[in-house]
């Protein structure tokens, strides 16, 4: 049975569904939605998920939405190299980490990259109204940061040795933050992030890892290449 995932270049949210897949070796198509053109606010995508927001995969006959949601019945529908762990402790630490950085992560790195992207080099596009919103969100995203630095102290990935949900969800943020450094280092630099591979060496080398693991590449946003 094939399986369809609807997704928008550069999303963090359906990146993370690519990697999951990409991460226990099944197949897969995308539908890569256009969305400067809004063709996932479009009745015909709005059919498939009425909220408008990507993924949303097709599989057997039925749609399933929400990221971790899906990455959770990834486990159910192939039980081969679990994302979630399997013991009830590698469960318990995977969700953990998997729950948190789905939303604090997120968040850190939509405050830097969001300005850093919608702006010029070296001129984020800011709030004039908050004064404090570049050192604000530095300090966010350094701390998130840090938090994975720290993780990866103990393994190859973010949970152990082998490749998880907690490293699906974490990936895309990094690779953005990786992405705004790379594409508009002034702009960073202002955001405190002046050379990413000396600031979170064990980060830097985790993002190489996973960027070489088998069908890893193929899930990276086609705008991007």
């Amino acid at each position: 049975m094939s399986i369809l995932v609807h997704n928008i270049s550069g999303s963090p949210m359906g990146w993370r569904v690519l990697l999951g897949f990409a991460f226990k070796g099944v197949d897969y198509e995308v539908n890569y939605l256009n969305g400067s053109e809004r063709e996932h606010k479009q009745p015909r995508y709005l059919a498939i998920n009425p909220h408008g927001k990507v993924p949303a995969v097709e599989y057997n006959g039925e749609i399933f939405l929400e990221s971790l949601s899906i990455l959770g019945l990834l486990d159910n529908w192939f039980p081969e190299r679990p994302l979630f762990g399997s013991s009830p402790d590698s469960m318990k630490r995977i969700w953990r980490t998997t729950t948190r950085h789905s939303d604090y992560l997120l968040n850190a790195t939509n405050a830097v990259v969001f300005p850093v992207f919608n702006g010029s080099e070296g001129e984020p596009k800011l709030d004039p109204a908050d004064p404090n919103q570049i050192a604000r969100a530095s300090k966010l995203l350094k701390t998130e940061l840090a938090v994975l630095e720290q993780l990866l102290q103990n393994g190859a990935f973010l949970c152990g040795e082998e490749p998880s949900a907690a490293d699906a969800v974490a990936f895309p943020d990094v690779a953005r933050v990786m992405r705004a450094w790379e594409t508009k280092p002034a702009s960073m630099k202002l955001f405190g992030i002046e050379n990413f591979h000396e600031m979170f060496p064990l980060l830097s080398a985790w993002q190489g890892r996973i960027s070489v693991l088998e069908g890893v590449a193929s899930t990276r946003p086609p705008h991007w290449k």
